[in-house]
């Protein structure tokens, strides 16, 4: 009893006197944060018991949570990942009938001047021929010495300073440099039970973890990287101490990310020890677990948990409070750009026209790793400065001046013919949708990548809106163009409604098809889903 007194007195001392000051230490700089702890230092004692009670509830904290790894761990079953669309999709996509070739209207020309034989030119009579004057010479100006020399300034020697363990990593190609302890190189885990873990997590509670925190929370806000590069980061962290041992990778890892706020679960199956990671949204295609009201996935792992039929783990939750990755976005301008060029050739209307454009191989090395998530999201990302500006670039010279209907059928044309189909079962061996840099990356798409490519052009470049369309083993794209009234009225055009608004079917995958042009399987067909892209 007394100690839960002793306890709640602590949290009331950390509530009114150690919160805020700690909170706004570590939003300073690192110069201003030295200059606020030297005044702290500077206040009476009472601020030094306050630090000293936190690092004792800390320290409280820690125990208890070792004592729950010690006893309340269960068995749970291992659901396999979830699948966005069983139904498998198109092996060869069809090809619509070629319309008849539209000529571009012909620029307006001149008339053509009539070529007139010029007149024999008239000879002048020869004037007399006159000296040129001397040329005048200017006086040299006077030579002028240059001053001598300043002789140098000794630099001021500072003081060594003193010597700290730090890592070096590159992280999508920012250099970083982060202090860490070095117990962490040899850090080890006796036996793997909720025994030899608990004794983990007691040394690692000994050692000196405050430092790297800030330090990964700063590089975080430099890069502004999502939650999802978060936890990349501590990762590339954990890789970079032990390199070539896993099972340490993931009990750093672990560490790390609880300390950092992250709901995360470590458990071991057999003789290998897992992370299974809390997710706001649903995530697909990596193998999950149930835990109260919360969903935990085997994003951590190279194959997403697809090994894994059960795994213990402990049932307690950390005494701090930790939050679930937010995924909602993702981060396409914090790498260190690495531009690769690629050629995209097409035809449009019986002309060849042969496109060079870039993506940064960087973003595409992060995108791979990036948990799959659900389709807005791919509708919704930007591509990074170094894709973005050259494409669009190129491509807004060619539809320039077009009218809507025809810029919308060119960029049709450029996504349906400058890029290879293959599905993702045929390419990777499983369903991988991508964002906008790597479908210029890999050397097939299928129809969501397609779709979302497609969608993100006529945004950028014609400021229409669009909407993904999902159907039983496909999607498409639809935009927000009037077009000519004898379209509508002859029902030319193949339309959806959606939030009061109608869209006309553009599919970036039906080959040759131009606006309104429903492939024919989904023709009679209504959307499972509508996708709206931001």
């Amino acid at each position: 009893m007394a100690k839960t007194r002793n306890s709640s007195r602590i949290r009331r001392h950390l509530a009114l006197g150690l919160a805020l000051p700690m909170v706004f230490a570590t939003s300073l700089s690192p110069a201003a944060a030295d200059d606020y702890q030297d005044w702290l230092r500077s206040q009476s004692h009472g601020a030094n018991e306050i630090k000293q009670q936190f690092q004792t509830y800390r320290s409280e904290q820690d125990q208890a949570f070792s004592s729950h790894l010690k006893q309340q761990w269960q068995e749970f079953q291992v659901f396999r990942g979830k699948v966005r669309d069983p139904k498998p999709k198109p092996k060869v996509i069809p090809k619509a009938p070629v319309v008849a070739k539209v000529q571009p209207p012909d620029i307006p020309r001149l008339p053509a001047v009539p070529i007139v034989k010029p007149a024999p030119p008239i000879v002048e009579p020869a004037l007399p021929k006159v000296e040129p004057a001397p040329p005048k010479v200017e006086p040299k100006p006077p030579k002028i010495e240059p001053p001598p020399p300043i002789a140098p300034i000794a630099p001021i020697v500072k003081p060594p300073e003193i010597a700290r363990d730090n890592i070096e990593l590159d992280f999508y190609g920012n250099p970083l440099s982060l202090p860490y302890d070095p117990q962490w190189r040899n850090a080890r885990a006796q036996t793997l039970n909720p025994a030899g873990l608990a004794a983990f997590w007691d040394m690692m509670s000994a050692t000196r973890h405050a430092p790297t925190l800030q330090a990964v929370a700063k590089a975080r806000a430099e890069m502004r990287l999502d939650d999802w590069g978060h936890a990349a980061l501590w990762q590339e962290v954990a890789r970079t101490l032990q390199p070539n041992r896993p099972t340490e990778q993931n009990l750093l890892l672990w560490y790390f990310l609880v300390k950092a706020g992250v709901d995360v679960r470590l458990g071991y199956s057999g003789q290998q020890v897992y992370l299974f990671v809390a997710v706001k949204q649903p995530v697909y295609a990596a193998s999950f677990i149930k835990l109260g009201k919360s969903t935990y996935y085997a994003l951590m792992s190279a194959d997403r948990g697809k090994s894994l039929r059960t795994f213990s783990t402990y049932e307690a939750n950390y005494p701090a409070p930790l939050k679930p990755l937010d995924l909602k976005g993702a981060a396409t301008a914090f790498t260190q750009a690495s531009p690769v060029e690629k050629n995209v050739a097409f035809d449009y209307q019986g002309r060849a026209i042969n496109l060079k454009v870039a993506y940064d191989r960087r973003l595409v090395q992060y995108m791979a790793g990036f948990p799959q998530m659900d389709f807005d999201l791919y509708f919704s990302t930007q591509a990074s400065a170094s894709a973005r500006e050259p494409l669009l670039h190129v491509l807004r010279q060619h539809v320039q001046g077009m009218r809507e209907e025809d810029a919308v059928n060119f960029l049709l044309a450029f996504v349906q013919k400058g890029f290879a189909y293959k599905t993702d079962e045929e390419q990777f061996g499983y369903e991988k949708y991508f964002f906008v840099e790597e479908a210029f990356h890999y050397p097939y798409s299928d129809c969501e990548d397609r779709s979302a490519l497609f969608s993100w052009l006529v945004r950028e470049l014609l400021g229409i809106k669009t909407v993904g369309l999902h159907y039983p083993g496909h999607m498409t794209t639809a935009v927000a163009i009037k077009g000519p009234q004898q379209n509508r009225a002859a029902n030319k055009w193949a339309t959806v409604e959606w939030q009061g608004e109608r869209y006309v079917i553009a599919d970036p995958t039906y080959i040759n098809a131009g606006v309104g042009m429903p492939m024919p399987s989904y023709a009679e067909l209504q959307p499972l889903r509508v996708i709206p892209a931001q």
